[in-house]
């Protein structure tokens, strides 16, 4: 990548402007006034032009993004809820075959991250991932039609696959198109959009469990997959007109030359390098850096241990004083939590600037809730209920992560698309089988080797990120010692000339 990008970008990070990651270089130079409303909305304290265009870019991009997500979610909640609310006998699901569903899932999703990001260099994601939302609904319908467990594993394998497309794109583009000011609030309300859609599918399958168990002669659960599909299937389509690709290749009819002009301006005052297209050479470079070893190491320690608070539906199952209403409609309160919290950390760490903190945060929250899980015996029936939801503090905290890697990644786009693929890709590979085996659904509802090892995961992360931020420090004063020496030279050689005048 160019050197002139990367020395531009180190110089906007030394100087603290309102793009730093210094908050008193940018709040030094503007009233409180102004400050409050940066913080509340960031758009509202820019000219007229850029505000129209941010404006522009969060009614497409976010409404795609997050009704998408929300519908994706929804998808794979419903399969828990499902579960407990006829599935398992209408299906005769015996054994783990229950973690098997998830499992298909998560191949899926794992194998088709990395192609897709690098397809996405050479192919438009407004016309890649739109089509493979389509393929993701026609299979979501045909999941209401399974009659054994291996029909669902079909649907769950090709659902994953359809889904993995999408999550790493969206970062992409977010990251493509809002700067540091903006981009974890995006980030944030893009992810919280999914667990509204988890939080939902408890109430809508509680619905259809009463309403409509047996109309059509199809059960209620089945009935949810259908729903499903029909809120799925218009985002598909408008993913086609809204989704802009990125500021270097966009043509979509909804930004004007002079828009388009000044978003392409915005990422160069941002220090972000031009789009590559990818290479073996481009990946070579990518793997040499430690980005991709490190990111990929905590991103897998991160989603491995979020597993934890998905089994409180089984949990309230085993105590046989809950109706299935109230056990899909309970573990909800996990959803609203992560909703919030995802939401303060998104505007918090926008305007503060912080992104670690806010993630060391998350993680010894929900590190207090594993060790109360992992307990167990002896634990009050309350602390159980109140650990359970304590984990919904942990998984906000996934796009700071993921704003932190935009950002760090910012001057070299090969390196950042492909490390928002293989973190993802890679984590999701070993959450294929770390809960087969360590959250047997046959050890319900104790769980003491999958809580146990939990705790070992946040504990790993939490010394991956601690790497990271020493590591991101070092680069940082690298960056500000060349930039020092080179000045110092411009400064030598103009004294010179001066002499010899």
């Amino acid at each position: 990548m160019s050197s002139d990008i990367q020395k531009n970008s180190a110089i906007t990070r030394e100087t603290g402007s309102p793009e730093s990651g210094s908050l008193s270089g940018w709040s030094e130079k503007k009233p409180l006034r102004h400050r409050i409303r940066e913080i509340v909305w960031d758009s509202l304290d820019r000219s007229p032009e850029e505000r129209k265009l941010i404006f522009k870019l969060d009614i497409f991009i976010l409404t795609w993004a997050g009704f998408t997500y929300f519908s994706k979610n929804l998808n794979s909640n419903n399969l828990s809820n499902a579960y407990v609310s006829g599935m398992k006998e209408d299906l005769n699901v015996v054994g783990n075959e229950y973690q098997t569903f998830t499992t298909m899932w998560t191949i899926g999703y794992v194998l088709s991250q990395i192609p897709s990001q690098m397809i996405c260099t050479r192919i438009r994601p407004s016309l890649w991932c739109p089509t493979w939302e389509l393929i993701w609904v026609l299979v979501t319908f045909a999941t209401a039609a399974v009659k054994t467990p291996h029909h669902l594993y079909a649907c769950r394998f090709v659902v994953g696959f359809a889904e993995g497309t999408f999550y790493p794109a969206v970062h992409t583009v977010l990251g493509g198109w809002y700067t540091k000011r903006e981009l974890a609030k995006r980030a944030s309300i893009f992810f919280a959009s999914a667990f509204v859609g988890s939080m939902f599918s408890g109430y809508l399958q509680a619905a259809l469990y009463t309403g409509m168990n047996g109309a059509g002669g199809l059960a209620g659960w089945r009935w949810l997959f259908i729903f499903d599909g029909v809120i799925t299937f218009p985002m598909a389509l408008w993913a086609y007109y809204s989704l802009p690709d990125l500021p270097s290749n966009t043509r979509v009819g909804w930004l004007t030359n002079a828009e388009r002009q000044l978003a392409r301006q915005r990422m160069t005052d941002a220090g972000k390098g031009k789009d590559e297209p990818f290479t073996w050479i481009g990946i070579k470079r990518v793997l040499g850096k430690w980005h991709f070893w490190v990111y990929t190491a905590y991103y897998t320690f991160f989603i491995c241990s979020e597993n934890i608070g998905g089994y409180m539906n089984l949990w309230l199952k085993s105590l046989k004083r809950y109706s299935v209403p109230q056990i899909n409609t309970y573990p909800t309160a996990i959803n609203a939590i992560t909703i919030i919290t995802t939401l303060s950390y998104g505007w918090t760490s926008d305007a503060l600037q912080l992104r670690a903190p806010i993630v060391y945060f998350s993680l010894t929250v929900c590190l207090f809730a594993a060790l109360n899980l992992a307990i167990w015996d002896g634990v009050p029936f309350g602390l159980k209920w109140a650990s359970y939801y304590l984990t919904g503090f942990a998984q906000g905290s996934g796009p700071i992560f993921l704003t932190m890697v935009n950002e760090m990644c910012q001057d070299d786009t090969l390196e950042r698309k492909f490390i928002l693929g293989t973190t993802n890709s890679v984590a999701y590979a070993f959450n294929a089988w770390i809960p087969l085996i360590t959250y047997n659904t046959t050890k319900a509802p104790r769980f003491l080797v999958g809580n146990s090892v939990t705790v070992g995961l946040i504990i790993c992360a939490t010394a991956t990120l601690t790497v990271a931020v020493w590591l991101q420090k070092k680069d940082l004063a690298k960056d500000n010692d060349g930039i020092i020496e080179e000045r110092e030279a411009q400064v030598m050689g103009d004294h010179s000339w001066v002499s010899n005048i």
